[in-house]
Parts: C-alpha cells; structure tokens; sequence
C-alpha cells in the first residue's frame, strides 16, 4: 500500500518546490528553532537544516546551525531527515521566506 501523502511530497519535490516544516523544541530547559526542508536542483535533492535558541534569534549569525547536504537520490535524502528523528510526512509547503 502507497502511502499517498509521501507520495504527493515526491510528486512535489520532483517538480522542483520546495517542501519542509519547522518547529520549536525543548532541549536541556532551552527551547530551540528547527527549520527543515528539501528541494530537487539539477538532479539532487539538496537537504536544509537548521537550528538555533529561540533567544538568540536576533543575531543568528553568531548562534545558528545551518546544514545543507546533497544527495543523488530521494530515498537518501529522507533517511538523513529520519536518521535525525524528523517526520517527513510533516512536510508541507513552506510559506515565507524560502531556505534556499
């Protein structure tokens, strides 16, 4: 059985729009911004990530984790999301400012 809203991400991510979500969460009493994303450019999927203590948002620069990676196939670049204990099926259209 196909699971039909992976497969209207893929459909998505194969026609080239950016997919991803983002979240808040608590690590040791800090709460941190997570934003995830993914996107097909020239036949890879490149993976976004990043990270940062919700009360250092102003000056990003100096506190935030930001990881973009590359990979040859979509199934790889799920399970680096999943690797990390992401959902990809919170994946969704990401409106705003786009991380890539």
């Amino acid at each position: 059985m196909v699971d039909l809203p992976i497969e209207k991400l893929i459909v998505a991510i194969e026609n080239g729009k950016v997919r991803g979500f983002d979240e808040i969460k608590e690590i040791n009493g800090e709460n941190y911004f997570f934003q995830y994303a993914i996107k097909k450019q020239d036949e890879k999927y490149n993976t976004y990530f990043f990270k940062i203590p919700e009360n250092k948002m102003e000056v990003f620069e100096d506190y935030a984790t930001e990881e973009i990676s590359a990979f040859s196939n979509i199934e790889d670049a799920f399970n680096c999301f999943k690797l990390q204990g992401i959902d990809i099926t919170k994946f969704s259209p990401i409106r705003g400012l786009l991380p890539f």
